[in-house]
């Protein structure tokens, strides 16, 4: 039997990849059928998309009608319904490493969440089935659309109540074993491998029970939880029971059924358009991760799947080849809604792109007013752009519209906090955007970074806040000294002081060499006057080197005949090899610089 079992799903793998195009069976015909909540494409019959439709609002309606409605979405939940098991195959998601095939093939029904819709991918099951496989994601799905906080029992308890909602009760009772205290069960987080179906789901069980004991005997209690849980200090909320009073009761609970309210008559249904079915299966593989699948639905030539090509070319180009696609599809749609969006959400360099982003996401939230990531991104656009203050009530809507994508809109609430100078408001959002649940730990792990990098960027902001104001401060002070004690006027500068400097020059018949010279001073007031020239002496020199007269021979500086003669006076040369007097010429030049 093993053998044949894995031969069986290598069969229809082996379908899988032999399948080159994507076609709808011969003579099929879908079926489009439209709740409140859901939108459904089906080949089965009309009675079948009817029964599966009510059937999942009836579960949305019991959960409501505890916990308070849940917030409506810009997209209904998008459910495909396939009778082909071929066509159920081509749309399973790619499974993480490791992962068993088998358990995913036999599952009837699983939810993929999508960039902008959430999808339910059912194999032609019974509702009750198709809730047993997806009903708890589904659940969390609700749950989340509720609360920016999720304590983890709350959560798993909820995703239950949505699954159980008219199903036969589970009466069998969790062993003393794998059951928690109630006080526990309040308190508990799970760790990065924790498998919710480990002891036979008995946490999940226990949630459930306990959430359906408080629910039943106050739901105002619960309500009024889920409430603070949409505050920013909602992970510090308690709910306001006594564990103790509800610990011997769940350990003695028997499930009931769990009587969902009748919602008959709220599922339209329709003949489908082909060209539409092929535009949202091919929105369902781009949601499972299956790009070039995707494109191979989006081959008609009508201007919903224009659309769904320029969004395609976000998640299977380059940026700047997605920038140009989505740029002129927003362009020539100007009503096109996700191309708006999807063009806003790219993250572009150029100063003039961001402005055609942000016209595009003023369409969007104009055509998609319950879309939060509209809001989202173009709160993120304002804040890259100067506008900040403009960001920020827009930011405040994006988290009322879909508390499900709080840690991004808290990381991108941070940065327009940061741009208009809060940094303490900043800081403390952007460690929200890091302490709220994440999809996987992945991505826990990068908001844990970011906010290291964070930290850094306020840092440099208060830095040059505070030199800004520093200089600010300065010239306010300047200003106000100037003010009240004018400046005195500045005495003109004293005239330079020329420097003067002494050289000369020797005329002789024979060579001689100068052994000692005596410069006469040049004073201070002759230097101020500029005086300044040559005087040219006749000198006589003894045998022994010795100046024996000195005497005036042209002079253009008089006042300096004197001190010039006594100066050379003191001169002395090398001795003669010859007895006899040497007579010299020697000019004195007296220079300014």
């Amino acid at each position: 039997m093993k053998l044949q079992r894995l031969s069986r799903w290598s069969g229809m793998l082996l379908l899988m990849l032999l399948a080159a195009a994507p076609a709808q069976a011969q003579g099929a015909k879908w079926f489009e059928a439209s709740s409140e909540s859901f939108l459904l494409f089906t080949d089965t019959n009309q009675e079948k998309a009817r029964r599966l439709l009510t059937d999942l609002e009836t579960r949305v309606a019991a959960v409501s009608d505890v916990f308070g409605d849940v917030p409506r979405r810009q997209f209904p939940i998008e459910v495909f319904l396939f009778r082909q098991e071929q066509d159920f195959v081509e749309a399973l998601p790619r499974l993480a490493p490791g992962a068993d095939i088998r358990t995913a093939f036999d599952k009837s029904a699983y939810v993929v969440r999508g960039t902008d819709r959430v999808f339910v991918v059912a194999r032609d099951k019974s509702p009750e089935d198709i809730a047993g496989a997806a009903g708890h994601a589904l659940g969390h799905v609700f749950f989340e659309r509720k609360v920016v906080w999720r304590p983890f029992w709350l959560a798993e308890g909820v995703a239950e109540y949505l699954r159980n909602a008219g199903r036969d009760p589970d009466t069998k009772k969790v062993s003393e074993e794998a059951g928690f205290a109630v006080k526990d069960i309040l308190t508990i987080v799970p760790s990065a491998t924790y498998d919710d179906s480990a002891d036979g789901g008995a946490f999940r069980k226990q949630s459930y029970r306990l959430l359906r004991l408080i629910a039943g005997e106050n739901p105002q209690i619960v309500r009024e939880y889920m409430r603070r849980l949409m505050a920013e200090d909602g992970n510090s909320a308690k709910i306001d029971i006594r564990a103790e009073a509800f610990e011997e009761r769940l350990k003695s609970y028997v499930e009931t059924r769990l009587v969902p309210p009748s919602v008959l008559g709220v599922v339209k249904v329709i003949d489908a358009d082909s060209d539409r079915v092929a535009v949202h299966r091919g929105d369902l593989l781009l949601a499972t991760g299956q790009d070039s699948n995707a494109g191979t639905w989006y081959r008609a030539d009508t201007k919903d799947v224009r659309a769904a090509r320029a969004i395609l070319a976000r998640f299977s180009r380059s940026p700047i080849e997605a920038s140009r696609i989505l740029d002129r599809a927003a362009r020539e749609m100007p009503d096109a809604g996700l191309v708006q969006f999807h063009f806003g959400a790219l993250e572009l360099q150029n100063d003039k792109d961001k402005e055609a982003q942000v016209a595009a996401l003023e369409r969007a939230i104009q055509l998609l007013p319950l879309f939060g990531g509209a809001h989202a991104e173009l709160g993120r656009l304002y804040a890259l752009t100067g506008r900040a203050a403009q960001a920020l009530p827009l930011l405040d809507k994006a988290l009322a519209l879909e508390p499900e994508s709080a840690d991004r809109i808290y990381q991108i609430q941070a940065k327009a906090l940061l741009a208009v100078g809060r940094h303490d408001d900043a800081f403390r959002v952007m460690n929200l955007a890091a302490s709220l649940p994440h999809a996987d730990k992945a991505t826990a792990e990068r908001y844990s970074a970011a906010v290291l990098g964070f930290r850094r960027e306020i840092e440099n902001a208060r830095r040059e806040a505070d030199n800004r104001r520093l200089e600010q401060i300065r010239n306010e002070v300047g200003a106000e000294v100037r003010a009240r004690e004018p400046l005195p006027q500045r005495a003109p500068p004293p005239a330079p002081v020329r420097e003067g400097s002494i050289n000369y020059q020797i005329e002789a018949r024979v060579a001689i060499e100068v052994m000692e010279t005596v410069y006469p001073d040049y004073p201070e007031a002759l230097r101020k006057a500029g005086t300044a020239g040559n005087i040219a002496l006749r000198v006589d020199v003894g045998a022994d080197g010795r100046v024996t007269s000195a005497t005036v021979v042209t002079s253009a500086v008089p006042a300096l005949n004197a001190a010039t003669i006594d100066a050379l006076k003191r001169w002395s040369f090398s001795p003669a090899r010859r007895p006899g007097t040497r007579t010299l010429r020697i000019v004195i030049n007296f220079s300014l610089q």
